[in-house]
Order: structure tokens, then C-alpha cells, then sequence
């Protein structure tokens, strides 16, 4: 198997530490980006900053930590987080639009600092409230990926990631990669292959393919040996997407951009994180 890096993952609470000394030994994955989810009661066992910033720290370079914005505070979240060694931010669950002017100053300070945002975008996990450790409604409203073509353009050097499709706007995409060289997405969850099959191919308005502003991701979660064969399985998956589903469409030249060169490419402040 080809090596890959997975530009939106998850980290379980109480990881297998030595399991992660086997993915890191594997070479099969050469960068993880691991996104924190504070939003969820501890019984899902979806791990917070802390121990994201553990991994991220004991694994420099190979598990790069992203800090989990609190849409319920202030910009200075984003210092601290910076300050602890967080290098990316994760956006998800929002009580108000993404777009909202009140959280322009949060995304403000990301792009003073540097700090790429990845958001949730389109159809989310079904939850009570009762599961949840914030006050938001129910369902993906809040997270249209239409929401940041508004931070795309008043915040032009801040990084923005559109995790996921968008699913079911996933038009609305579109229209994001077409327009902003500062948004990028992680294609992973639930996937419309349909779309992709007719728009990796597509070219931007200043002539960049769509598929080299596409990043490969499995949204599945590190830190224990049963969830590392479903993550092989997705890579293996993706490829022969490329080489038997793309044979006739000019996108299966793709392959290797898509799953491990654009990431470097649109990242290379995360690339050079084992460096330090």
C-alpha cells in the first residue's frame, strides 16, 4: 500500500499508546491531522485538546493538533491555544452561523497567527442535547459550506478548510473552490461520489483543477487497532477510485496529489512541524 496523509481524523479517548507507536513505525501514513471534539460528552470517548496536544507533541510532525474553538468565548482562545502548541484550529457545532459578525473576531486573530480552520460543513451526527456539552440546535444549518465564501473573502490569508463535502449543499462547494485560493477541502464522510466523479476535473476561476484543492481524509479515529484497519481500508478504497472509476476521466492522473501532495502543497507549515 501506498503511503497517504489523512487531513481529517480524530483521536479516542484513552488511545493505545503503543498502538500509535505501530502506526507511527507502519510508514503507511505520513501526516494525521487530529481534530479535537470538546462539543460531546465524555461516554463517546472522542478525545479533547489535551490529549490531542499529547499525541500531537509526542508524535511531531506525523500528528498535527488542532485546537477546538468555543464558540461561547473570545478571540484570546485563539492566543492561548497557539501558545500551548496547537498549529490549526477545528470548527464545528456553532450556535450561530459560521458567517456570523460575531465571530469574525475569533477568525480575526487565526489569520494573525496563522492558524489554518478546518469546519464541519453539511450533515452532521445526529444528537440530543443531552449528549452534547454545549447549547446548540440540532442538524448542520449553522454550517453551510456557502458560510465561508464570506470568511474566504474578509480574511484572505487565513486558511480555510471545508472538512467534509457539505453534503447535501454540496453545490455550495463548488462555488468555494471556484472562487478562493484560501479554501481547501478534506474530502471525507459521508462522500457524493456522483459529484466528484463530474467535478474533479473542473477548473477553478484562476485555472487551478478542483482536484488539487481536495485533500484525502477518513474522519476515523486513531488510538486503537480495530479502527486502523476500517482507516487502510478508505485509503485502499480511494485509490482504486482514481485508477479503475477515473480510467476514463481526465482526473485519474490525480491520484497522488489528492492523496498525499496537496496536503503538503497547501500546507507546508505542517509539513515542516518534524523539522523543529
Amino acid at each position: 500500500m501506498k503511503p497517504f496523509i489523512d487531513a481529517h481524523a480524530h483521536l479516542v479517548h484513552n488511545f493505545d499508546s503503543k498502538h500509535l507507536d505501530e502506526v507511527a513505525e507502519s510508514g503507511l501514513v505520513k501526516q494525521v491531522w487530529l481534530l479535537p471534539l470538546e462539543c460531546y460528552v465524555p461516554e463517546f470517548e472522542f478525545a479533547g485538546n489535551d490529549e490531542v496536544l499529547e499525541v500531537g507533541k509526542r508524535y511531531p510532525g506525523l500528528f498535527v493538533p488542532f485546537g477546538y474553538i468555543d464558540f461561547f468565548q473570545g478571540p484570546d482562545q485563539v492566543d492561548r491555544l497557539k501558545e500551548r502548541g496547537f498549529v490549526g484550529l477545528k470548527a464545528i457545532r456553532p450556535p450561530k452561523d459560521y458567517n456570523d459578525p460575531a465571530y469574525f473576531p475569533i477568525y480575526a486573530r487565526a489569520e494573525e497567527l496563522g492558524m489554518p480552520v478546518l469546519f464541519h460543513v453539511g450533515i452532521i451526527s445526529h444528537r440530543r442535547q443531552d449528549q452534547l456539552t454545549i447549547p446548540v440546535p440540532p442538524g448542520p444549518a449553522h454550517m453551510k459550506p456557502s458560510m465561508l465564501d464570506t470568511l474566504g473573502d474578509l480574511f484572505p490569508k487565513l486558511k480555510l478548510v471545508q472538512g467534509h463535502l457539505g453534503v447535501p449543499w454540496v453545490n455550495e462547494l463548488f462555488e468555494s473552490v471556484f472562487y478562493y485560493r484560501n479554501i481547501s477541502c478534506t474530502v471525507t464522510g459521508l462522500v457524493d461520489y456522483d459529484w466528484l466523479i463530474h467535478n474533479l476535473d473542473r477548473r477553478t476561476s484562476y485555472g487551478e483543477s478542483f482536484s488539487d484543492r481536495m485533500m484525502f481524509a477518513c474522519d476515523g479515529f486513531y488510538g486503537r487497532p480495530e479502527f486502523w484497519q476500517r482507516i487502510l481500508s478508505l485509503a485502499e478504497f480511494t485509490r482504486m477510485f482514481f485508477q479503475e472509476v477515473g480510467k476514463t476521466y481526465s482526473w485519474h492522473d490525480a491520484e497522488e496529489r489528492f492523496m498525499l501532495e496537496n496536503a503538503r502543497r497547501l500546507f507546508p507549515e505542517f509539513a515542516a512541524l518534524g523539522e523543529k
